[in-house]
């Protein structure tokens, strides 16, 4: 009877193979030591608490940097990640000169040029307001016009808000915005929860805000369609992710991040 192999165990059986013939060259497999060692694969990303950290933080690296560093190292990888602004690390993934981007949000622009995974974890969007706020109720955006609102500086949010006919107040920096609404000088501060509530935690502030939830979309690992043998990696690493949902991995790394 045939036996039958799972793409990411196929790769597991092929890891001693792929070591003794990588080639170094740019930013594709890198193998560095021993025949034997475990192949280097290099990923592009920005530096976006808590999603993905340049720098450690309480010993914390993101819970996306986590979670995709397990994945890979479950299908025979060491991840090599690569921290650079956002423009140059999307154009890393376009000319395939890395394997991927961690993390983004699924757009039709990156079609073109992007393979997603399964989702590896949410961006919520919505309004932080403070403990026990009593006001309108907001369920979409455009509830908060007329009202005292605000956003951080050069984010999309702001532009939104600005669109829409309102008139925010804008905060130079998260923090300057937290403190801001804490001492009611807006009534309604719209952002990005999972970012945002890490500020907060951080700050000693958790007893201050609500959150009203607009909408919440998806993140993915975006694998770069030019990367040599990308095919054989998307199925095994959603097969990686799904494992580790299911094992308990993934919640294990999320909780050290509530």
């Amino acid at each position: 009877m045939a036996l039958e192999l799972s793409s990411m165990t196929a790769l597991r059986l092929v890891r001693r193979a792929v070591a003794a013939v990588a080639v170094v060259s740019g930013l594709a497999f890198a193998v560095s030591g021993p025949a034997l060692a475990t192949p280097r694969i290099d990923i592009v990303t920005e530096d976006y608490p808590p999603y993905e950290m340049a720098a450690e933080q309480d010993g914390l690296r993101g819970f996306d940097y986590e979670v995709a560093t397990e994945a890979f190292r479950r299908m025979g990888y060491e991840a090599n990640i690569l921290f650079l602004p956002w423009k140059r690390a999307l154009n890393e993934a376009e000319t395939g000169r890395a394997v991927g981007i961690l993390t983004c949000a699924h757009h039709p622009d990156r079609e073109r040029f992007i393979l997603f995974s399964d989702p590896i974890s949410v961006f919520t969007n919505g309004f932080f307001v403070r403990q026990a706020h009593e006001g309108p109720d907001i369920q979409r955006v455009e509830d908060v016009v007329g009202q005292p609102v605000a956003s951080m500086a050069g984010y999309e949010s702001l532009a939104v808000l600005q669109n829409l006919g309102a008139t925010p107040i804008e905060a130079q920096t998260t923090e300057l915005g937290l403190k801001m609404l804490a001492a009611g000088r807006f009534d309604y501060l719209m952002g990005a929860l999972e970012p945002t509530e890490y500020i907060i935690r951080r700050e000693g502030m958790s007893d201050e805000f609500e959150f009203i939830t607009l909408t919440t979309r998806d993140f993915h690992f975006c694998f770069s369609k030019k990367y040599p043998g990308v095919e054989e990696l998307i199925s095994p690493f959603n097969e990686a992710l799904a494992e580790m949902r299911a094992d308990g991995t993934y919640d294990a790394i999320h909780d050290k991040y509530r």
